[in-house]
């Protein structure tokens, strides 16, 4: 019977949904839910438009899939098990297979192993075979050699040279090379054979024949220019002798040394023009002498010909290029330079010193050109520097800079070079600074003071090798030009300059500039001249003769003559300013000097970098300690002088009468000459100082003169009219001090000018004056002196406008304060107390006149 259809089978269209290919593609449950749950939506029943569900489809639908999917899985997992199954059968056979393979290619490695000994075996066995061979075909050419020679050698006993002849006339050129081979062999065979003299006598005289013919033969070829002939010609003789002979043909007929020194004969006796530009000093070095120069081009358009030349007939160009090399240095341009440098010499230090540099250089240049012309033309032939090509760049390298060597070393060896630069500093800085000297020296005997340091310094100029260029030193006084060898060319002007407005002169800034260039000059040929191993030494010997002259010879003299002018009792000029401020021109010069030109060469060397550093930092320590002194003793000479002015106030001056009122209505005299001294201070310092050092010693001045009027007003009796002179030099002073445009300054005198007001205003307001302003800070006992003063001190009782009795602190006498007065000093000095804390112009006060208890008293806290 036939079983009937299950009422709850899945539908086709879910079926599909349930097959392992919906699973591969991606898979999504959302999806899957709702494309099983669409169909069975449709079927739903709708009352009043509402979907009425019914879950059982659902859950019997979906339970079906559950069952299918659950068989679906059972069928995937057994699947995979056949196929996990499957591949570890495969996995086991494949290394399996891998192992046996292992071990196959195990033998084949060691059965190549064993091939490869054999066939090295077999190898040395056949190096061994061909080393024998190779000993035998030498031993049997030395045989058929030997056999050769001893044939010829007895053919020369005989008298008989048919076959050598042969081979010398009609075998064309490679028999003539065998027959050089052929009798280099019988020669020496034949100077060891005593007792066969006239075989021996007949092969000399072979050789020399041959020799003489071969020689001949490339003379010809040499004359009519013929490279080939003359390149077999070299090619037999190098292999019958070595070929000394054609090298020394080739070179000594050579027209370069025909014509070299026949114009050397002519140029010999002239003197270069060159001279007069070698001698001077002030301006560039000239170039390398003319004839060197031409000498030295000529050189290399020989070289650049004959390296061609040369790499084409000689079998060895590398000798023959280094014997004419070696001829050239020897002969043509040591010939040259051995007759330049002593005509240098003859016109100064100074020529042969720029002659030796510029030759010097100039010969280096010449030798790295021809090195290239050398070595381009003898590697052309090679694609490449080989172990050949290396050996003959280092051979033509060793050549050249052995002939530049022996060129120069008798001019530089040893200290020769540079004990002369030492000289030659030596003589022009001394005719520069000579000029100094000698002003020094006679404006010295003008003012009767010692002059040992001068006398000392010339005599140390003068006593140079070439001393007779300064001669004695009262001759050089007389001549301050007496410097013949040394003289200034024309055109260049003195190395001195007057300051304006004085008697004095110092070296000028071009003289200066020329010093710098004279020693930056001598650096350069120090560079050119010195091994690099020695040149830091050499350049701190050369600086430390700069620093010499500078500081010693210059400087310090200069800077003693001032700080010794300042010392006088006579009115201070502004000589001083103008020295301060060349000094301080000089030092910046010398330390950019240094910067550029000297540390760079010493700095590879510690020790002596070290050393160099001490020098320059010892030099410009003294210098600023020097300068410090100056400064020092400019303020003192400023202070004695305005005391010395002040000191010429008349007791009168502020008592005056009416027609001396008119007189002095611009200030009495003394105000008059310390304005003008001090704009001229002020002049002098603005045009030579600078920035801070400029300030604090317009500061230091004008404090000091602060303070001298300070005591200068409590000299004087003052009657009211004089009170006006009074303000009026005050105004004066300041008017003077505003020039320095100090703010601190201008305060100070801003309460002087308060302070003068004292002597003016009248006693019944005197005690609003001395209640404002800087007056109403100070204390009483500060302003009592000044009151003192007044001609109507006692008669209107002006102790008492202070507010207790001065007077009798004034003369000693010990007073009691009333409670009213002590109360009255406290609020005072809470009040003084608040003012110093807010004003720094007074606190500066405060130290500039640490020294006077009577000032201070005013501004305790």
């Amino acid at each position: 019977m036939a079983s009937r259809p299950n009422m709850y089978s899945l539908e086709a269209d879910i079926k599909e949904l349930l097959t392992i290919n919906q699973f591969k593609e991606g898979y999504s449950t959302d999806d899957f839910v709702e494309a099983i749950s669409a169909k069975l939506m449709s079927r739903m029943e709708t009352v009043g438009g509402n979907v009425v569900l019914d879950p059982k489809p659902f859950v019997r639908t979906f339970e079906q899939v559950l069952e299918e999917l659950q068989l679906l899985r059972v069928r995937i997992q057994h699947q995979c098990d056949e196929l996990e199954l499957g591949t570890q059968n495969v996995e086991q056979q494949y290394k399996k297979k891998v192992t046996d393979m292992r071990t196959s290619f195990k033998d084949v490695y060691r059965s190549f192993d064993g091939l490869e000994l054999r066939i090295s075996d077999v190898g040395k066995t056949a190096v061994r075979i061909g080393e024998q061979l190779e000993t035998l075909d030498r031993q049997r050419s030395r045989a058929a050699e030997s056999r050769d020679v001893i044939e010829y050698f007895m053919e020369f006993q005989d008298g008989h040279t048919d076959r050598l002849d042969i081979l010398r006339y009609e075998s064309g050129e490679e028999g003539q090379l065998k027959a050089a081979v052929i009798a280099k062999r019988l020669n020496a065979v034949a100077k060891n054979v005593d007792n066969d003299t006239k075989a021996r006598d007949a092969i000399e005289k072979f050789c020399e024949s041959f020799e003489k013919e071969m020689l001949e033969e490339f003379d010809k070829a040499y004359r009519d220019c013929d490279p080939r002939v003359m390149a077999h010609c070299a090619r037999v003789l190098f292999e019958f002798n070595g070929g000394s002979s054609c090298m020394q043909i080739y070179v000594n007929q050579h027209e370069f040394f025909i014509s070299s020194m026949q114009s050397h004969d002519a140029d010999g006796n002239q003197t270069s023009i060159d001279a007069p530009a070698l001698a001077n000093p002030y301006i560039h070095p000239p170039e390398v002498d003319t004839s060197v120069i031409k000498l030295y081009d000529a050189v290399r358009m020989t070289i650049r010909r004959e390296a061609e030349i040369i790499s084409a007939v000689f079998p060895q160009p590398t000798l023959v290029i280094e014997v004419f090399l070696h001829r050239i240095f020897a002969q043509s341009i040591q010939d040259q330079v051995e007759s330049l440098f002593p005509r240098s010499q003859r016109i100064s230090n100074l020529a042969y010193l720029r002659t030796l540099a510029r030759t010097h250089a100039a010969t280096k240049r010449l030798v790295d050109s021809l090195k290239a012309y050398c070595e381009k033309e003898l590697t052309d032939s090679s694609t490449s520097l080989d172990d050949t090509g290396l050996a003959t760049a280092t051979s033509l390298d060793d050549t050249l800079h052995r002939c530049m060597n022996d060129l120069f070393v008798p001019y530089t060896e040893g200290n020769r070079y540079l004990a002369k630069e030492q000289l030659c500093l030596n003589e022009l800085f001394g005719s520069i600074i000579a000029e100094f000297l000698n002003f020094m020296q006679q404006y010295k005997k003008t003012s009767a003071r010692n002059q040992s340091v001068l006398a000392r310094t010339l005599n140390q100029i003068s006593s140079s090798p070439l001393g007779t260029s300064f001669g004695d030193v009262n001759d050089i006084a007389a001549s301050p030009t007496a410097m013949s060898p040394l003289a200034k060319p024309s055109g260049i002007s003195s190395n001195l300059e007057q300051i304006e407005g004085t008697g004095f002169s110092l070296l000028s800034q071009d003289a200066i500039l020329r010093i710098l260039r004279i020693h930056s000059e001598a650096i350069l040929r120090c560079v050119e001249l010195t091994p690099k191993q020695e040149l830091p030494v050499a350049i701190k010997q050369l600086y430390d003769i700069l620093l010499d002259f500078m500081g010693t010879k210059y400087l310090d003299i200069l800077l003693d003559e001032i700080y010794d002018e300042l010392g006088h009792k006579s009115e201070p000029d502004t000589v001083c300013f103008s020295v301060l401020s060349t000094t301080t021109n000089i030092s910046q010069l010398l330390q950019q000097h240094f910067q550029s030109a000297v540390i760079p060469l010493v700095v590879a060397a510690p020790s002596i970098h070290r050393d160099t550093l001490a020098s320059k930092n010892r030099f410009f320590t003294t210098l600023e300690k020097k300068i410090n002194y100056v400064l020092l003793r400019s303020t003192d000479a400023v202070q004695n002088w305005l005391t010395e002015i002040l000191n010429r106030q008349k007791r009168n001056d502020f008592r005056p009468k009416d027609e001396d009122v008119m007189m002095m209505s611009n200030g009495t005299p003394p105000c008059v000459s310390c304005v003008e001294f001090l704009t001229k201070i002020y002049r002098g310092a603005v045009h030579s100082l600078q920035g801070k050092n400029l300030e604090s010693y317009l500061l230091t001045v004008g404090n000091q003169f602060h303070t001298l009027l300070l005591e200068h007003f409590k000299k004087f009796m003052v009657t009211p009219t004089g009170g006006l002179l009074v303000t009026k030099d005050i105004a004066k002073y300041q008017e003077a001090i505003e020039m320095f445009k100090i703010s601190t300054l201008n305060d100070r005198f801003e309460m002087l000018r308060q302070v003068g007001n004292i002597f003016v205003v009248k006693p019944e307001i005197l005690r609003s004056i001395l209640s404002e302003g800087y007056l109403a800070r100070l204390d009483p006992a500060v302003l009592y002196p000044y009151l003192e003063k007044r001609v109507d001190f006692k008669s209107a009782s002006l102790d008492r406008v202070l507010g207790y009795n001065l007077a009798g602190a004034g003369a000693g006498a010990t007073t009691t304060s009333s409670p009213n007065t002590t109360t009255r000093e406290q609020k005072s000095a809470q009040r003084r107390s608040l003012f110093v804390n807010e004003n720094k112009v007074l606190k500066d006060m405060m130290k500039s006149y640490a020294g006077n208890k009577e000032f201070l008293s005013a501004f305790q806290m």
